[in-house]
Parts: C-alpha cells; sequence; structure tokens
C-alpha cells in the first residue's frame, strides 16, 4: 500500500479505537510493537522502556502532557502496567512499561479460554519505512544498553554467591564473567536460577579437590552447562562417595582470573 508521503505509519485497530478511544489505540499498538523488539526481561515479563520526551518524537503531534494522560488513562485500567522498579538509580524516574494482556481481552470481550489465540492477538506492523526501522535500531541499541547497566546489581550479587559458597575470589567486572551471566540472563534466567545451580555444584564438587577448579564462571555459566546444572538441580539427592561424576564441558581457555588465591 502506497502512503501520501513517505513518512513512518502508525496503525490503528478499529476495536481498540471504539472500546478504548483514537488516542489509546493508537499508543496501545505502538506499545505492542514496541514490546515485540524489547530485550528487556525481567519478572517473566517483557518491558519497554522509554520516557515521556521520547514517546513525543514517535506521537509529534500530542504534546507531552497529552502522552502522559494517555498512558495514565491506560494505567489506570490496568491495561498498561508501568513502574520505575528496575531503574538502577532512584533518581531516575523513567518508567518501565508492559501490557496485562488478560486485562486488555478481558475490555475487549475476548474470551482466550475459549477462542483461538489469534482471535484475540494484536498484530504488529508488518512494513516499516527506512526511517522506523534506523529508529527501532537506535532504539534497540539504547535498551541493550540499558539492560546491562541494570544487570550490574545482580551480577555483583551472582559473582559474590559464587565467592561466598565456593570460597573463591572472582572479581565482579571480568568481561567474561559479565558476558556469560549477561547472556543467561537475556535468556529469560533469574537471580535464584544462578544461586540453584551455584548451591548444586558447590554441593556435588567442593569437597572433591579435582572438581573444585571448576567452580567457576566460565563452567557454570556457559549455555549448555548453566540449563543442564539446573535441570539437574531437581534432582536434591547428595551424591554417594563413588557416584559416578557425568562427563561436563570444561573452558580450559576462559579469561577468568581470581584477585587472589582461593580461600582454604
Amino acid at each position: 500500500m502506497k502512503l501520501l508521503i513517505n513518512e513512518p505509519a502508525l496503525q490503528t485497530l478499529p476495536t481498540l479505537a471504539t472500546k478504548l478511544g483514537l488516542n489509546e489505540a493508537i499508543v496501545l499498538q505502538q506499545l505492542h510493537f514496541r514490546l515485540s523488539n524489547s530485550p528487556l526481561r525481567y519478572g517473566g515479563y517483557t518491558w519497554f522502556l522509554h520516557t515521556y520526551s521520547k514517546w513525543q518524537k514517535q506521537f509529534p503531534f500530542w504534546s507531552e502532557r497529552t502522552i502522559s494522560r494517555i498512558f495514565l488513562a491506560l494505567e489506570n485500567q490496568g491495561i498498561i502496567v508501568s513502574t520505575q522498579h528496575y531503574n538502577e538509580m532512584k533518581i531516575n524516574k523513567t518508567k518501565w512499561y508492559r501490557i496485562d494482556y488478560d486485562v486488555l481481552y478481558a475490555v475487549l470481550g475476548c474470551q482466550t479460554d475459549l477462542l483461538d489465540e489469534s482471535d484475540c492477538q494484536l498484530p504488529s506492523v508488518s512494513i516499516l519505512s527506512k526511517v522506523e526501522q534506523d529508529l527501532d535500531a537506535s532504539d534497540l541499541k539504547d535498551l541493550k544498553k540499558e539492560e546491562k547497566k541494570n544487570n550490574v546489581p545482580i551480577i555483583s550479587e551472582i559473582v559474590s554467591y559464587l565467592n561466598q559458597k565456593a570460597k573463591t575470589a572472582f572479581r565482579v567486572n571480568n568481561k567474561a564473567t559479565k558476558r556469560l551471566i549477561n547472556g543467561r540472563l537475556s535468556e529469560g534466567y533469574t537471580l535464584q536460577d544462578f544461586k540453584t545451580v551455584i548451591d548444586r555444584k558447590v554441593l556435588q564438587w567442593l569437597a572433591n579437590p579435582e572438581m573444585k577448579p571448576y567452580l567457576r564462571p566460565s563452567t557454570l555459566f556457559s549455555p549448555t552447562n548453566f540449563e543442564n546444572y539446573l535441570n539437574d538441580s531437581t534432582n536434591t539427592q547428595v551424591p554417594k562417595k563413588n557416584t559416578t561424576i557425568q562427563p561436563i564441558v570444561l573452558d580450559f581457555d576462559a579469561g577468568e582470573e581470581e584477585e587472589d588465591k582461593q580461600l582454604s
């Protein structure tokens, strides 16, 4: 479909506009599209991080005050959920947004337990102009930077927990360690998942002189090992002395170094 002018198009869904209002329908569809491309996943949900000034660039025909009113109206209905909980610094008032699709579908009159998912699914924009593609790439880059920045406290807690349980002294700011942990966090694993893996392998390996050196990030947090260890954690039986330890993937070229010698 050809547009009158070469400019990014905003999609409006008639059902949303009828039920929620035209302005709310435009905002909600745009947020749905942004969520479909967002890497920010916390608490089991996907979030999109934006300020009113950045939203105003996407909706230049509205003032920031108008945009604020639209978002607050949707938040008051419970359709949009917002939080500032994931900001690293308390002075940062940027909002994180997600859509509560159960509430939305209830408002629209959809019964997701009786209808196919496609009956109530909100479509995303299928064709984007080059301008909007460039904007998406810039937003995605900013979101990934924000995601890694907000992971810093979690990384610190994970490494500290490993050092405490395994009597090691790995550095929090080690690039290889941060890359491994960020990788698992981006896949949706939680802080508790990391602690579960650490607890399990410490129980199995700490008293074994041959395996103790592998209580390290490069072994525990590698993609294949981490998932296997987490699944294995459902078996809480303490291994017997003569139990044969299953083969694992050991990365002998890993770059982690201990600040000091391992604690005795």
